[in-house]
């Protein structure tokens, strides 16, 4: 990984000195021009942004829809879009190793975020898990991270932004007892996630699940034959009635664990919303996730 990132690293700064040229928009007639350029890692740091930010922010997002961040490979378009932006927003804690090589080629003048940093973080698979996001309440952190630096960048624009923000805030702590309220259909005994990806610690500990096991690490790292078969084991022993399936991780392993433990297959997102436009935004993807999980365990 890291030496095709390095391999590529000429390519996106000859690309960025051919196109740094050719970066200005121009805002359509009669559209105020946006007073900010925001990149994002994923999709939903975009809608956060987007959500704060309102008209006086231009959000670019680097990964589409149902792109896996784990394997991302960045493209000489995506360092022209970071270098011509005033902030850089992504999440730290190793979500995105594809800029651990290219954060030197960026901009001194970009402001970078990492928006899970200095949050108090779980161990999963021996490393801190980095999906803080799926617990709402640490959603909110991040929100607050956005108004804040963007507020620093746009002082003009902080009392719209502080406005856009307390609004969202207030979405996200109804979105929190929403799901609350849905988790309480489910006995306690049966909350039990069985995962392709080991990204919902923070989600697990917010409402009350127990993690069984994941196919995948939180890295996305595949299992091996012996732990595949204990993770088949620990799911029979567990009586877990479900595997819930992110869809832009398609693995064999998951297949065999499906059929040996006789589960049902059930979506379920953490860091890729669907390609398809289906969900579109974080409180549609939370909501789609709670009423998936309840009606499979409860």
């Amino acid at each position: 990984m890291h030496a095709r990132c390095h391999s590529a690293l000429p390519r996106l700064l000859l690309a960025l000195a051919l196109l740094g040229s050719y970066l200005a928009v121009q805002a359509p007639p009669g559209r105020a021009q946006p007073v900010l350029t925001v990149t994002t890692t994923i999709g939903l740091f975009a809608d956060f942004a987007r959500q704060v930010g309102g008209s006086r922010v231009e959000v670019l997002q680097l990964l589409g829809d149902g792109v896996d961040p784990h394997g991302y490979q960045m493209t000489p378009g995506d360092l022209v879009n970071i270098n011509r932006s005033q902030v850089l927003l992504y999440n730290g804690l190793g979500f995105e190793p594809f800029l651990s090589q290219v954060l030197q080629a960026v901009a001194p003048a970009v402001t970078r975020v990492a928006l899970a940093e200095g949050l108090p973080t779980l161990t999963v698979d021996s490393v801190p898990d980095p999906h803080l996001w799926l617990d709402p309440q640490l959603a909110q952190r991040y929100v607050e991270r956005i108004r804040d630096v963007l507020s620093a960048q746009d002082p003009e624009g902080a009392e719209e932004y502080r406005a856009n923000a307390e609004r969202y805030l207030a979405e996200l702590q109804a979105l929190d007892q929403e799901i609350a309220a849905l988790v309480a259909q489910i006995p306690p005994e049966q909350r039990k996630l069985l995962t392709t990806h080991n990204a919902f610690a923070y989600f697990a500990r917010r409402y009350g699940f127990e993690v069984i096991g994941a196919v995948l690490s939180a890295e996305a790292h595949e299992p091996s034959p012996s732990e595949l078969i204990a993770l088949i084991r620990q799911a029979r022993s567990a009586g877990v009635r479900a595997l819930f399936v992110e869809p832009q991780f398609d693995t064999r392993q998951a297949a065999q664990l499906v059929e040996q433990a006789n589960l049902r297959v059930v979506p379920l997102y953490s860091d890729a919303l669907p390609p398809d436009g289906s969900i579109q935004g974080y409180i549609a993807m939370m909501r789609a996730n709670a009423t998936n999980i309840v009606s499979a365990l409860r």
